[in-house]
């Protein structure tokens, strides 16, 4: 593969900034050109070559020159002599290494320090949830499920006790989703945040008044709004 780029060469020893050259490799061989006129034409295994801190010391045909290239880490890599140096090895190994991708904004959102917050907060909210949907289960029922009055069908809420502890397992899993930072993570959450939200808005519309479940309302009540709370204050972190 051939080579091209300036550098600069100087004999070793001097302190000037050099002269300014062209290089090319191709084909084993090195030249070296300033401006039309030829400075130098080797085969690059006929030459004694070291890596320095800023270029190469060569050594042809008896004499002993500096070469410093705009290229360095490829010139490296042409005239064989990347291992020679651990510095020049590292910059040959990002020459092949591509940039990492740029994440999306919607996976820096949920990908830094503050998802973590976010996610406990939305955890607890699910497990607050989950709580109320176990202690619809265990509260005494005191009306008949689907008993009418007034003509209006009344539900026993206890009978979607199950429903809420899914709700609330499903929160606590879409936390960690949330946690690891996936990019989808939020659309989720807001789903199942708006199924619970819709579930216990109706459970509360057609079920009955019965007092032992206002304890249990309560610890749903409160899971969703520490889960809506997470949700807008990672909304206002995307948007800033």
């Amino acid at each position: 593969m051939a080579l091209e780029t300036d550098g600069t060469v100087l004999m070793r020893g001097d302190n000037g900034p050099g002269v300014s050259v062209r290089v090319l490799v191709d084909s084993g061989r090195l030249r070296l050109l300033s401006g039309n006129e030829l400075v130098g034409d080797w085969q690059v295994r006929e030459l004694g070559i070291n890596t320095l801190q800023d270029g190469f010391a060569i050594k042809a045909e008896g004499e002993e020159f500096v070469l410093r290239a705009v290229d360095d880490a490829s010139l490296a890599e042409e005239l064989g002599i990347v291992a020679a140096s651990p510095r020049m090895a590292r910059k040959v190994a990002a020459l092949h290494n591509p940039e990492e991708p740029e994440s999306s904004p919607a996976t820096d959102a949920m990908a830094g320090p503050e998802s973590g917050v976010l996610a406990i907060a939305f955890a607890l909210g699910g497990v607050l949830v989950l709580l109320g949907g176990t202690l619809l289960r265990v509260a005494p029922t005191t009306v008949v499920a689907f008993q009418t009055v007034e003509g209006t069908a009344v539900r026993d809420a206890a009978e979607l006790w199950l429903a809420f502890v899914i709700g609330g397992v499903l929160m606590v899993a879409v936390a960690y989703v949330m946690a690891i930072g996936t990019k989808w993570a939020r659309t989720v959450s807001i789903l199942v945040m708006a199924v619970v939200v819709a579930l216990f808005a109706w459970v509360i519309s057609t079920a009955d008044n019965n007092p032992s479940y206002l304890t249990a309302y309560g610890f749903i009540a409160g899971g969703l709004v520490v889960g809506v709370a997470a949700l807008f204050s990672g909304g206002n972190q995307s948007s800033e």
